[in-house]
């Protein structure tokens, strides 16, 4: 299923690149109605939300997550810090990208500083995560930070919306406000194994719509720092969600 959210998510890429290319109007930003481009992403959407939803529907019932977050995602194999490690540092080194390229161009402001300072936190708190839980099995001192990618993201989407509430054309913003969304919903119900609130069914498929939306996203016009900070999200998103469903099991009848 992680492999089909990244071949779904590259085609819908494909197609809003076609989308932002010849839909959307050089001059007023208005889309041409009736386009069969715009209509077959949300198709191509509509399809491989239901798939992953139904695919949801039988992990919640016919199988079960480990309680606690090491057993769900393995933290004990040496894959877990390595992998997360890196794509913390690639999502801290990204945020810096962001911020001088934010900086440099005289437009910093406030919300652009606390957007920065967020995402650096979040990529910290992914790698140290990683790396604690690995070393210690019985205490976890970092394990609440896991909250901090889920803030981040839900600062993001509040951001996010704030800059396009006055924009009457929705597709032209729809896809990354559900990619923002769907990753603030896949962190959160990561969170819920920290705290002895497994959901496997509503974590993979709040992962897997991230994995989706957020390469769709790529396609929209952003900065190259933005771009890679998707990327470690989009990465993220995938390794907790492959973890899982790797680790779940089957429900005794």
């Amino acid at each position: 299923m992680p492999v089909l959210a990244f071949l779904a998510g590259a085609v819908g890429y494909y197609i809003r690149q076609l989308e932002i290319l010849h839909v959307f109007d050089a001059v007023t930003g208005l889309p041409l109605r009736g386009s069969a481009v715009t209509y077959s992403l949300i198709a191509l959407t509509v399809v491989f939300l239901v798939l992953i939803f139904l695919f949801s529907i039988y992990l919640a019932v016919k199988k079960r997550s480990p309680e606690g977050f090491s057993d769900a995602f393995e933290t004990g194999q040496a894959s877990y810090p390595i992998i997360l490690s890196v794509i913390g540092l690639f999502w801290l080194m990204a945020t810096i990208r962001y911020f001088a390229g934010i900086y440099t161009s005289g437009l910093m402001a406030s919300v652009d500083l606390l957007f920065s300072s967020l995402s650096s936190l979040s990529a910290i708190a992914t790698a140290v995560l990683a790396i604690d839980t690995y070393r210690s099995q019985e205490k976890k001192a970092a394990l609440p930070l896991c909250i901090l990618p889920a803030l981040f993201m839900c600062f993001w989407l509040i951001v996010f919306y704030r800059q396009n509430a006055s924009n009457p054309v929705l597709t032209s913003y729809a896809y990354t406000c559900l990619a923002i969304m769907f990753s603030a919903l896949g962190f959160y119900f990561t969170c819920g194994y920290v705290f002895n609130k497994p959901a496997p069914g509503k974590t993979v498929f709040s992962c897997l719509a991230a994995v989706y939306f957020c390469i769709i996203s790529l396609a929209d016009h952003q900065t190259v720092g933005l771009r890679l900070v998707v990327i470690s999200i989009i990465a993220t998103n995938a390794v907790y969600c492959a973890k899982l469903i790797k680790n779940l099991q089957r429900k005794e009848s």
